[in-house]
């Protein structure tokens, strides 16, 4: 995952919420793109799984087209404990077969219900791989934080999920299939509790092409359109002042790159900004960012939606080709951008822009239009201490513990990446 290195603004990041008066709370948040994993394979799971904890399992899900709209998704409930309070949950995806897996790389979603505000939460997004060459006892693991998602999961009256399935080739002898294993420890969470989602965009809920995606550089069905990736104002609790933004980009469509015509505008495809760039099915196989607003300013850094598919395992089809975000039979890119100085109390400003694009398909389901797949979650923690409290130049002792903001110890800290060291949030400096 191709995500860039974390810096830092210290000056920006120290500040604090300013009052106007008692009623106005000025936005003075800032964001940073974190090295935060998206996923981990079986190899790099970042917790002990042997050791004594609890797990909550599902059976095996058999994937399969369940229809068009968010009603039609697969549910299904789980209980999980709630007498206890969870200091990390990781997420096991089991990919398998049922009875062997099908053929074809398609996008998979697994939601959660809020039941606070009624609204369905990405938790995982997986991508099916080229199934052909598999057998029946084929299967694979990959393992995700989604320690954020703890106050959703732990529902007395059982937590509600769904699954969306993009494709059409399960048939009676073969269909792809996944089990969930969530494995929960003991503890308080290192970076503080989460006590406030939000859903800050969620193609899958209004998409408009069909699929459950937003169509990317159609004319007059704009992807940076109110309704879609335009400006969002949330409103912060007054006890959050610090967060997580998880987001996830996948693109698909293979529109016509060299010439216009079948049907479509008489016009090829391009990007604006990209001087004698010829397009490569724009939205699958060209490399794209975005960047994020906040209160109108542009963050220094920007994401990049690409997966490196070069040294992904054997498959049958395609499986080696990079790809926006789509990586055939591995989790979907997640980027985890960690917010400072929130406006508790106020108003946050945020608009996620992607680069512009002009598509000569003339509707948003047009056959093969370039699309993304798009949802974007702010987890407000609670903390008593919000901001980066100092600047720590050098390890005083063997005994300095320094750790990432997922809570893993770290050998050899970075200059100017963000760490958790004596229970402080600090900016490491040599």
């Amino acid at each position: 995952m191709n995500i860039l290195k974390s810096t830092s603004m210290l000056t920006a990041a120290l500040a604090v919420s300013t009052f106007v008066s008692a009623q106005t709370v000025v936005d003075a948040s800032t964001i940073s793109l974190t090295e935060r994993r998206g996923w981990y394979y079986s190899t790099e799971c970042p917790v002990n799984l042997n050791v004594e904890h609890d797990k909550v399992q599902s059976e095996k899900m058999r994937l399969e087209f369940f229809g068009w709209s968010p009603e039609n998704d697969y549910p299904f409930t789980l209980q999980f404990p709630t007498e206890k309070s969870y200091g990390r949950c990781i997420l096991q995806y089991t990919m398998s077969g049922s009875p062997r897996p099908a053929d074809w790389d398609q996008l998979t979603e697994i939601q959660v219900f809020n039941p606070k505000d009624g609204l369905w939460y990405e938790i995982s997004r997986v991508v099916t791989p080229y199934g052909g060459s598999f057998n029946t006892f084929w299967s694979k693991n990959y393992y995700f934080d989604v320690t954020e998602f703890l106050p959703l999961l732990q529902n007395p009256e059982g937590t509600n999920f769904r699954i969306y399935y993009g494709g059409f080739d399960a048939t009676e002898k073969k269909a792809h299939a996944a089990t969930l294993t969530f494995h929960l420890y003991e503890g308080t969470p290192s970076d503080g509790p989460v006590v406030f989602t939000a859903q800050v965009y969620d193609s899958f809920r209004n998409g408009n092409n069909g699929y459950r995606a937003w169509a990317y550089g159609v004319p007059g069905h704009s992807i940076e359109a109110d309704e879609r990736l335009g400006k969002r104002e949330i409103d912060i609790p007054e006890n959050v002042h610090s967060g997580w933004l998880r987001v996830c980009f996948t693109g698909h469509g293979q529109e016509a790159i060299n010439e216009a015509g079948d049907g479509y505008a008489t016009v090829i495809p391009y990007f604006p900004n990209r001087k004698g760039y010829q397009v490569n099915n724009p939205a699958e196989f060209d490399m794209n960012t975005y960047e994020i607003k906040l209160h109108g300013e542009t963050a220094e850094q920007t994401g990049t939606i690409w997966e490196e598919n070069t040294n992904n395992y054997s498959q049958a089809g395609t499986y080696k080709y990079n790809r926006a975000g789509w990586g055939p039979g591995k989790p979907a890119n997640v980027h985890w951008w960690y917010v400072e100085n929130l406006p508790a109390g106020g108003k946050w400003n945020i608009d996620i822009d992607l680069e512009e694009y002009v598509s000569n398909r003339t509707a948003p389901n047009a056959a093969y239009v370039a699309n993304y797949y798009v949802s974007a979650t702010l987890f407000g923690l609670e903390q008593t201490s919000a901001g980066i409290k100092e600047l720590v130049t050098t390890p005083s002792t063997e005994k300095d513990t320094f750790k990432d903001l997922t809570g893993r110890t770290v050998i050899n800290p970075e200059p100017n990446h963000i760490y958790i060291h004596n229970n402080k949030k600090i900016i490491y400096g040599k």
